[in-house]
Formats: structure tokens, C-alpha cells, sequence
């Protein structure tokens, strides 16, 4: 207000205000000088007002710049980086190459894969169909070392003790081959089920002539017991006798180590 008080425009509005009113005054006395203050009052105060609008005029603020706005949601979206799909590459199949003297039923131990699932795999209808040379495809087996294509052990160690989750062993006599010729004569055991551990095992034909399984584990697939005599191997096992057995018409029964019956094969007439 100080300030004011001491700006030119008020100090010659003041001025103008006053000379103008006091000309009037004729004589000297005590009312001149009331109308004096109240004038000056007024004039002070109209001063001030004056200013004031002069002042504010001015100094009028700019008018305030349109800030401009970000949108956040664009920007953040636009960082994001757009996802893209990965195709996962196929597994390379796991094979086999038959070798000289391999067997299928072999091959199925050796790589822990069931024979039957070998031969579906593979297309193959005819287990003793084999060529030196031929590319086999191995499946993968939940838990089974065909998933990498290492074979889990030496066909000539396996040996499985069964355990009560482990599937029971279904073991039965599929057939007879030459039935009545020595050089040929062979029963066909098959076993569908889970590993069955036939030492003390029995064929017989209820007439004396009996063949007791050496210590022997079949796995799922098939087998030949061959009446004459030769090397056993994890297919075919060798009975040594000297003259055919099986002849048309006869019952051959299967029993396990405790002598109960597995399975019984009429051999068909000729």
C-alpha cells in the first residue's frame, strides 16, 4: 500500500484534485480544513482505485499453455513385445539295425521294448522274418530305455523278480510246428502278460513224456521248445530227445512250478 501511495499517478491525481477543490475556498477558517481532510480521504482513496485497475491491467497474467497429456496405455502397449508361436521341433526316431544271429525277440529284450509293440511298430507280422541290414524303428516306452536308444542290459543277464504292481505273466501254448517230425517239431509257448520266470515249468502229454524249463525268464513275446536236441537260446529251448513227441491228436498241457495248470493245446488231426 506504501507503494502505492508513492506512485506517480496517484501523487498527480492528488494534486489535480486538490488544487481544483481548494480554489474554491475564499476564506480562512476551521470548516475549509474538515472539507480538506474528507477530500483528501476521498481523493486518496479513488487514487488507489485508479491505480489498482491501471495496475492489473498491466500486469495480466499470459494465459496458461494447453499441457499436453501422455497417453500412458499407448505407450506401454506399444513397448510390449508382440508374442510369437514356437513350433517344437519333432524328435528324431530312435532305430536299430539288425545284426547277423539277431532275433527279434532279441532285439526286444536287449532294447526293453515288448515284442509286441516292436513288431506293430515296424509293421512286422512274422516275428522270425528278419534281414541283416534292416533299419528297425524303436518306440519310445514310457520309463524303457528305448526313450534315448540305449539298451537297458545284456539280453543274456536279463533277469526280472516279479513284484505285486507287476502285471501277472499270461503264458500260453500257441501252437505246434511239424508236429510228428522230429528235425522240425516245435511247441509254440506265447506270453502276452508281464515277465514270467518259468524255471520248473512243465510240458507234458499225460503219457510219460514230460519237458521241465531250465531257469528261464520269458518276457512278453514268444517262444519255441524244440523237441530235439540244440543250444538254448532267449527263443528257442532244446528238449534232447531222440524221436517226435507231439503227435496228432494229443493234449499238451503247461503247467507252472507249482504244477497248476496254465494253459492245455489239442494238436489238430491230420
Amino acid at each position: 500500500m506504501i507503494i502505492l501511495f508513492q506512485h506517480p499517478y496517484f501523487i498527480f491525481l492528488r494534486f489535480v484534485l486538490l488544487s481544483a477543490l481548494m480554489g474554491s475556498v475564499r476564506r480562512p477558517s476551521w470548516k475549509p480544513y474538515w472539507r480538506y481532510l474528507a477530500l483528501n480521504v476521498v481523493v486518496s482513496a479513488a487514487t488507489v482505485l485508479v491505480v489498482l485497475l491501471i495496475w492489473g491491467s498491466a500486469h495480466k497474467p499470459p494465459p496458461a499453455l494447453a499441457t499436453p497429456t501422455i497417453d500412458i496405455v499407448a505407450q506401454i502397449a506399444s513397448s510390449v513385445p508382440t508374442a510369437t508361436t514356437t513350433v517344437t521341433p519333432s524328435p528324431t526316431p530312435v532305430t536299430y539295425v539288425v545284426k547277423p544271429d539277431d532275433t527279434l525277440f532279441g532285439i526286444a529284450i536287449e532294447l526293453g521294448v515288448p515284442l509286441d509293440v516292436l513288431m506293430e511298430a515296424n509293421g512286422i507280422t512274422n516275428p522270425n522274418s528278419l534281414d541283416v541290414g534292416q533299419v528297425l524303428i524303436v518306440p519310445e516306452v514310457e520309463g524303457g530305455p528305448a526313450a534315448t536308444g540305449t539298451p537297458a542290459h545284456d539280453a543274456s543277464e536279463a533277469t526280472e523278480t516279479l513284484t505285486p504292481d507287476v502285471e501277472a505273466p499270461k503264458v500260453i501254448i500257441r501252437g505246434v510246428d511239424g508236429a510228428g517230425i522230429l528235425e522240425s517239431e516245435a511247441v509254440q509257448i506265447l506270453n502276452s502278460g508281464g515277465v514270467a520266470a518259468m524255471e520248473s515249468w512243465t510240458l507234458d502229454d499225460v503219457e510219460g513224456h514230460v519237458y521241465i524249463f531250465p531257469d528261464f525268464t520269458l518276457h512278453s513275446g514268444a517262444i519255441s521248445v524244440h523237441t530235439a536236441a540244440g543250444t538254448d537260446t532267449v527263443i528257442d529251448l532244446y528238449w534232447g530227445l531222440n524221436m517226435a513227441v507231439w503227435t496228432p491228436g494229443k493234449i499238451i498241457t503247461l503247467r507252472d512250478s507249482s504244477g497248476i495248470i496254465q494253459s492245455t493245446f489239442q494238436i489238430p488231426e491230420n
